[in-house]
């Protein structure tokens, strides 16, 4: 059933001290997120127990519900209508263990994880790349699915009509032709810089007409670096830029400060950045299929089984350049398949969760958190089931090991960089071969979660007293 959303409405409100003790309300895929003025009117307990709730937990500064993946918006626009609330900014912190439900699992563990921040430089950084490219997954799972049907199309009942496959293509692509740009625009902005500059910035990167010109007696080429290369110069530029608004006063400042950024910003991507971003991207791509190459079934265990805890601490996002410069290397990702076996490690898991416990609240999330989690959206999972009980968690990862080296043994590529996976990416897999053995991947990454689950157990928590 839909979400109540006047009733986890209320009830949010009454646990959080009212209206008047917010002061900025955002939301992610999965999350409700804010902050308040006084943490002591904040009930994390009846925050809990909110119904429709899948779990809470505080990191940094936000007060964070799990409630799913289609609720999380809808309930943060609910919110909007009613009151004027700032808008929320995603932070650089993260729990270093979500764990949700206090009557599930070790309470006082849980107490205690939900308060310790993850906080040093490699946070911080995944912070940053993910909030550039977060706000563009809507864009890949529209388009990557688009691409996939067509696909799918194109070889079946659209086999004679070239003219609507070229234009559903066009669809799909869309976001990816102004990939660049979006990436210059987001990262200038959370670098600091004037957001317009990155799209100028990145338009020099990729401009045709470099292939017209030569530089030490060598052709230049124009996209080279990809996202890597946008990234480094919207830093180097918003670095830039800062420093010459404070150096230069008055209207003139108006006029020099662009000027000369895109200039001086310019010279140096085409001289030093792009050549050295794409000697690092070209590097990527040959590390990766080396490392897949030689040890991959030890490299897929690995990947498959790191993957999880990386959902946890929030910090997942930060692969999403290298997701997309392997496509741009190798024209598909073999990387992204093998992550998604994390998510059917974790619903194996969950099964033998729902499979042994005796508890009714357990079993209710559990069921309600099951569909989502073989559409690849896995934080309902971890933070209301796995998590919590702390060794399913384990066991998920063990599964998603697993499947991670079934999948890189297999070679198994999609052909999109990522947005949609679970049982989506089926649709945007790189050839029939790649279906099968992802099918395979994925079906013994539930049956080893399960499996591990099962043989690791847990402490099944009683059920709630009236």
């Amino acid at each position: 059933m839909p979400a109540d959303l006047k009733t986890m409405y209320e009830g949010i409100l009454a646990a959080c001290g009212g209206a008047d003790n917010i002061v900025t309300l955002g939301c992610c895929m999965t999350r409700l997120r804010f902050t308040v003025k006084d943490e002591a009117l904040v009930s994390p307990e009846a925050l809990r127990r909110v119904k429709d709730v899948a779990g809470y937990f505080y990191s940094g500064s936000q007060h964070q519900l799990i409630v799913g993946p289609s609720t999380a918006n809808k309930l943060a626009a609910y919110f909007r209508e009613r009151h004027a609330f700032a808008p929320l900014q995603l932070s650089g912190d993260y729990a270093l263990s979500g764990v949700i439900n206090a009557e599930i699992g070790d309470t006082k563990g849980n107490k205690a994880a939900v308060r310790k921040r993850y906080s040093s430089v490699l946070s911080h950084v995944c912070a940053v790349i993910g909030n550039i490219f977060m706000p563009l997954i809507p864009a890949y799972i529209g388009c990557g699915l688009l691409l996939g049907i067509t696909n799918i199309l194109s070889k079946t009942v659209l086999t004679g009509d070239s003219n609507l496959v070229a234009l559903l293509s066009v669809f799909g692509n869309g976001i990816f032709f102004y990939l660049n740009a979006v990436v210059g625009y987001n990262a200038n902005k959370e670098f600091g810089g004037t957001p317009a500059l990155g799209v100028a910035f990145a338009g020099i990167l990729n401009m045709p007409a470099l292939a017209e010109v030569s530089l030490f007696g060598a052709s230049l080429m124009p996209g080279k670096g990809g996202v890597i290369a946008v990234l480094l110069v919207c830093w180097a530029g918003s670095w830039l830029e800062k420093r010459l608004r404070a150096w230069f006063k008055g209207s003139t400042e108006m006029f020099l400060t662009p000027t000369l950024t895109i200039f001086i910003v310019g010279v140096v991507s085409l001289v030093l950045i792009q050549p050295a971003a794409g000697w690092l991207s070209e590097q990527l791509a040959l590390q990766t299929q080396n490392a897949l190459k030689h040890g991959g079934l030890i490299t897929g265990a690995l990947l498959g089984g790191s993957f999880l805890p990386l959902v946890m601490l929030g910090i997942h996002q930060s692969l999403v350049p290298i997701h997309q410069q392997l496509v741009d290397s190798l024209g598909a990702n073999p990387l992204f398949p093998i992550l998604c076996m994390a998510g059917a490690g974790q619903v194996g898991a969950s099964l033998a969760v729902l499979w042994k416990t005796k508890n009714s609240k357990l079993k209710t999330i559990v069921k309600n958190a099951l569909p989502v989690g073989l559409l690849g959206i896995g934080e309902p999972l971890i933070y209301g089931v796995t998590l919590p009980l702390f060794k399913p968690f384990i066991g998920a990862c063990l599964g998603a090991a697993v499947g991670g080296a079934v999948v890189a043994v297999f070679h198994v590529t999609s052909a999109i960089p990522f947005g949609v996976s679970g049982v989506v990416l089926f649709l945007v897999l790189s050839n029939l071969r790649s279906v099968l053995f992802y099918a395979l991947g994925f079906l013994a990454a539930m049956a080893a979660g399960f499996l591990f689950t099962w043989k690791l157990g847990f402490d099944d928590p009683p059920e709630e007293e009236a």
